[in-house]
């Protein structure tokens, strides 16, 4: 009678174990970007302090020094789509936002690109494109040039590869 008891307990425990919601990857730009949360980037504004960020984005930080983050998202995923965001501080705050996304093939990479651009061409405004390399300027919270670029780097990188930034500096924009 032990041996069923305890035989049935195992059981329960592998049944509810397994019912556990499996971590997701973001699948679309608004999940990667996080817009609902307003802010240039996943809540974050250039011009933020590096506490801020840090505050924002604790749980997926990789590598951390006194002018720069570096996350990754997802970070328990492997052969997947994975992100990893670089945000870069100066004196004035956060003047640099890298996203570089490694998709799993060369169609999810052409099918984030073109998401990215319909989603910034709402927001921004029409992109400029030149040989692969699309831009938007806009300005920021405190009246900064910025200047949001992308580019699919798979041909050159030979994986799949995508780049997205936000740069800050006076003067750029057109």
């Amino acid at each position: 009678m032990r041996f069923w008891a305890l035989a049935f307990a195992c059981l329960c425990v592998v049944s509810f174990s397994s019912c556990e919601e499996e971590t997701k990857e973001p699948q679309t730009v608004e999940d990667i970007i996080k817009s609902i949360e307003a802010g240039d980037f996943r809540g974050i504004e250039i011009g933020d302090d590096i506490k801020k960020v840090i505050a924002r984005e604790e749980k997926n930080i990789v590598y951390t020094m006194p002018d720069e983050l570096t996350c990754r998202i997802p970070l328990d995923l492997k052969d997947s789509t994975f992100y990893e965001i670089s945000y870069n501080f100066n004196d004035a705050g956060l003047y640099i936002i890298d996203l570089i996304v490694l998709p799993n093939d060369t169609f999810a990479t052409k099918t984030l690109f073109q998401e990215f651009k319909e989603y910034y061409d709402v927001r921004f405004g029409k992109s400029d494109a030149n040989d692969g390399f699309t831009s938007w300027f806009t300005s920021s919270t405190r009246g900064t040039d910025v200047e949001i670029s992308m580019i699919d780097e798979s041909l050159e990188r030979g994986t799949p590869y995508l780049s997205i930034s936000f740069y800050e500096e006076e003067g750029i924009a057109p």
